[in-house]
């Protein structure tokens, strides 16, 4: 029996391969849209939107450029990012309601950069719950269970896909890394009554998103550099996002054979009711400007 990890026969509604006309969501003009909004909160924290003036004539090319870019992306596997080595591996392991943690960590012992970067996420402000740091993989696995190792791991294999220079964009690309992680937490906390592996398909699903989100920010910065135009204002920048960036994370996990479940609840990123979506695609709808929305708020003062 296939897993949920691994395509299987297609869903009743098939993602779509081409996006309708326009960048933003359907209902955008309403506010449960704007509600939605989780791009918008990452430009301002990168100091992009009070940057990008109303849209000026030149930048109508580099918008054109971007989105033809994206569709050659979403159709041409050879543009996608390659999957992780392990990918498939790690995914039936992290399936198997047999496999222990020292499975997982034995074959995560397998690469070295994977583990030393598992080691450093274990290590990080957003995971380290005490003041010894973590030094060995079975510490690692011990201390955050075989849940949490499936999160960590998931990240782990995705952050060196999701690596890029912001160029023009500046730490936009950090934010967004930093965004993905929390909205994966977030999203697998909203399934977790569905089981491991819904907890650990949302974790995947919010990590796509962002690599595609990712993609997008190289997208636009390549067109600016090959149009010489300015940027575009942000509220573009952010529709652009809001369409492309699960368009593109649907497509990588076409390419990287992952779940048709995984591409629908991509796919139903764009309808405006969240009611009508599934129990994945809601979560992640929730999740994205819940992590945007911690990231922007001010530090809470410690009490006198």
């Amino acid at each position: 029996m296939t897993g949920w990890w691994k395509r299987e026969a297609p869903a009743a509604r098939p993602a779509s391969p081409v996006a309708p006309a326009g960048d933003l969501p359907a209902g955008a003009a309403a506010s449960p849209a704007v509600a939605r909004d989780w791009a918008g909160p990452l430009l301002r924290l990168a100091g992009l939107d009070a940057a990008l003036p109303p849209i000026p004539d030149d930048s109508e090319p580099i918008i054109a450029a971007a989105r033809q870019a994206l569709k050659r992306f979403v159709t041409d596997p050879q543009r996608l990012p390659r999957r992780p080595q392990l990918l498939p591996q790690l995914l039936s392991t992290l399936n198997d309601a047999d496999a222990s943690s020292r499975d997982i960590a034995e074959i995560i012992g397998r690469d070295p950069a994977l583990a030393a970067n598992l080691l450093k996420l274990a290590n990080s402000a957003l995971y380290r719950r005490h003041e010894a740091p973590v030094e060995s993989l079975d510490r690692a696995v011990a201390m955050v269970g075989v849940d949490g190792l499936r999160h960590l791991v998931a990240v782990a294999l995705m952050q060196p896909v999701m690596r890029v220079e912001g160029g023009v964009f500046g730490r936009l690309p950090d934010l967004i890394w930093d965004h993905t992680q929390r909205t994966a937490l977030i999203a697998a906390q909203a399934v977790r009554s569905g089981g491991r592996e819904d907890v650990f398909a949302a974790q995947l699903l919010a990590l796509l998103q962002g690599l595609g989100a990712v993609v997008v920010v190289q997208v636009l910065r390549d067109a600016c550099a090959a149009t010489k135009g300015s940027l575009p204002p942000a509220d573009v920048v952010a529709g652009l996002l809001h369409r492309w960036a699960p368009r593109v994370g649907q497509a990588v996990a076409r390419e990287w054979d992952l779940s048709a479940r995984l591409m629908q609840a991509l796919d139903e990123q764009g309808a405006g009711d969240i009611a009508a979506m599934g129990s994945l695609a809601r979560g992640l709808a929730l999740a994205a400007p819940q992590a945007s929305g911690a990231m922007e708020a001010p530090p809470v003062a410690d009490a006198a």
